[in-house]
Order: structure tokens, then C-alpha cells, then sequence
């Protein structure tokens, strides 16, 4: 999958938010919501307008990877990421220009 830049920045606008909420060392599941007729539930899905959970899965993914997110647990669950909070780097990326 190719790399979206438009969906990156607004996964990263999301978990900002989400970040907003952890105390120092939290560590949460961010997963994508799954829209298909008896889908997995997911808690507090993540949704961006336009694209599906494949994309979103595989660009929170990126994220982690890249290091412009950070977790606290080095594996991944079958669908999302583990969520600390956003890098340095991830701060600049978010920023217009």
C-alpha cells in the first residue's frame, strides 16, 4: 500500500486527541472501526472520512514503524497498534507545509 500523507497527518490529528487523555506511560489499542455487516466490534474505533480500515490499519501501522508515533509494546495486535503518544518527528510532520 502506498504511503497517504493526507491520511497520516489526520490519523496523527486523532491521536493526538487520544493522547490527550493518557497519563505519562500509558500505553492504549488504537483500532480502526470496522464498517462491514458483523464486524469486529472495536471500542472507540478510529475512522478518517474516505478511507477504509485496510488503509487505516496499514498507515497507523506506518506511523509506529516510521517512529513519529511511539509505543510502549514493541507487538502489534491483529488489527491497530499499541499508542503512547506522538514523537518529535510526529509533531513536525503534523505541521501544514
Amino acid at each position: 500500500m502506498q504511503q497517504d500523507n493526507k491520511l497520516m497527518r489526520a490519523l496523527l490529528v486523532e491521536l493526538g486527541k487520544r493522547e490527550a487523555t493518557l497519563q505519562e506511560g500509558d500505553t492504549i489499542v488504537v483500532q480502526p472501526g470496522i464498517d462491514a455487516n458483523g464486524g469486529m466490534h472495536v471500542e472507540f474505533p478510529l475512522r478518517v472520512q474516505g478511507y477504509d480500515h485496510l488503509q487505516i490499519d496499514a498507515h497507523l501501522r506506518f506511523l509506529v514503524r516510521s517512529g513519529l508515533i511511539e509505543s510502549n509494546v514493541r507487538d502489534f495486535p491483529l488489527i491497530g497498534i499499541y499508542f503512547s503518544r506522538i514523537t518529535k518527528a510526529g509533531r513536525r510532520y503534523m505541521q501544514p507545509g
